[in-house]
Parts: C-alpha cells; structure tokens; sequence
C-alpha cells in the first residue's frame, strides 16, 4: 500500500483533473518532475492556452480567515515564480483530517471533501530562508470550473495569471 503522502498527491491531482474535466480541459502529466510541474492544463481551442501546475495537498489547519498560510518548500516557490513561458500555478488541495472523509462515494454520488485553491507565484521576489517559504493563498481564489476557464482565457491572451 501506498503512504499516507503518497495518498494525498494522488487525491489532489484526482481533484484537479474532475475539476478540469468539468471546465472542458484536459490534463498532461510529465513523465518526470524535475522543474516543480506535475501537470499540464490544456486547451484545444482558439490560441491552445496551457497552463502548467504544482499539485500539493494538506491536511495541516493552514486556513485563516481571508486567505491560507501554507509552507512551500524553496525549491518549489523558486521554480514556480521563475520567467517562464508557459504561466504557472501552485494548486493547494485542503483535506479533511481524517482520511475516511476525504472520499465517499455510493450509487447517487461521488464526493470529495473540501476544496484546492490557487496561486501563481510568477514575479515574487527572492527570499533568503533556506527551506521553506509559507505563501498566502487568497481563498477566494478556489480552484473550480469557472475561476480554471477564466484562467485559461488568460493564458491564451497572454495576460498575466
């Protein structure tokens, strides 16, 4: 079996892709990640809009009122903040404490607890800790359908994210 970390990432890129599928976009994962992207975001019309994306997933108490707190490890926050061509997000899914509530599951409906909010770190500044760095992700920024269309809309017309 699989470790309980293990577990998580693949509910969280399960989250994105239902999320995705929903907005009528598909999603490629490389084969290796090397450069803090698990996962590309795709369009199929227009300008083809991409998006590229690192998937994490917590079950820490990182929300706060207006926003959440939550630590990115350096290497993550300095190849997601990077000049790249393809933008980039951080996509951070919350879970529920306890593993038997993040999926229930029955004839009627298929149900994943709480929700993955956005970031895009492009243009943040250099930090001199050596570890992590704890980035606020704005909860209105929730990653759903609708916010995942007008990001995409975006990136095809090469507005910042």
């Amino acid at each position: 079996m699989i470790d309980l970390n293990d577990r998580k990432a693949l509910l969280s890129l399960a989250y994105i892709a239902a999320v995705a599928a929903r907005a009528g976009y598909q999603i490629v994962e490389p084969r290796v990640d090397k450069d803090s992207v698990d996962g590309i975001l795709m369009g199929d019309e227009g300008r083809r809009p991409r998006v590229e994306f690192q998937a994490k997933a917590t079950v820490r108490g990182i929300l706060r009122t207006t926003h959440l707190a939550y630590p990115l490890p350096l290497k993550n926050y300095d190849d997601l903040r990077a000049d790249t061509i393809v933008p980039r997000l951080l996509i951070v899914v919350v879970l529920p404490r306890q593993e038997a509530s993040w999926l229930r599951h029955s004839e009627r409906e298929l149900r994943l607890r709480r929700c993955g909010y956005w970031l895009s770190l492009a243009g943040m500044s250099d930090v001199a800790n050596t570890t992590s760095v704890t980035v606020n992700l704005p909860r209105s920024q929730v990653f759903e359908a609708e916010q995942l269309a007008a990001l995409m809309t975006r990136a095809e017309q090469g507005v910042p994210l």
